[in-house]
């Protein structure tokens, strides 16, 4: 199946899309992740020649996301979340976010942990928040590593440590994250 989703891909790069998307759509139909996910992706965009379909979007994310496809499943969650396609359902966007998160989905990783903080589609609870934080921090997602710090400086949902907190935000203002640069500014520890 790799091959024919390369002959896919090859045909899509050389502008013979509508065969391109013919074959993915053909693989998808038999079970193929990888098609599924493309589709998904080309639906949600409206990208190379297919027209922008949210329903079929979702559908062909849901396709991959049920076989374990961890941007599907991230994707599918954006969508709940946000309400795009579907109903918006925090508590399914979630459900979609933790099988990613648990597959070491960065992004998933950060908005379950915002979805704690926040308390959107379930009971706020910072430490929940502080360890799916803590596991995007660890990935490099700079603002994980931003928010994380501000759980140490406050002592929420975990025991207080300002030097901690500053050695995040020095971590997340050297990748450029802007929040963390004005914070140290702020805070004269640039």
């Amino acid at each position: 199946s790799i091959s024919s989703n390369q002959v896919a891909l090859s045909q899509f790069n050389t502008g013979h899309r509508n065969e391109a998307v013919r074959l993915w759509q053909s693989q998808a139909e038999r079970g193929d992740t990888a098609a599924q996910f493309t589709l998904g992706v080309l639906y949600n965009r409206g990208d190379g020649g297919v027209t922008r379909d949210l329903m079929q979007a979702v559908h062909w994310y849901r396709k991959a996301a049920e076989q374990g496809h961890a941007i599907a499943q991230y994707n599918l969650g954006v969508l709940y979340a946000t309400g795009t396609g579907v109903v918006r359902d925090p508590g399914a966007a979630m459900q979609w976010w933790h099988m990613a998160a648990l597959q070491g989905h960065a992004e998933a990783q950060f908005n379950l942990g915002l979805f704690y903080a926040e308390g959107t589609g379930v009971q706020p609870d910072p430490a929940e928040a502080v360890k799916w934080w803590d596991m995007a921090a660890n990935q490099g997602l700079a603002e994980a590593q931003f928010n994380l710090g501000l759980m140490y400086m406050k002592g929420e949902g975990i025991d207080e440590n300002q030097d901690e907190a500053v050695r995040l935000w020095r971590l997340s203002a050297s990748q450029g994250f802007t929040q963390a640069i004005a914070l140290l500014k702020v805070l004269s520890l640039d």
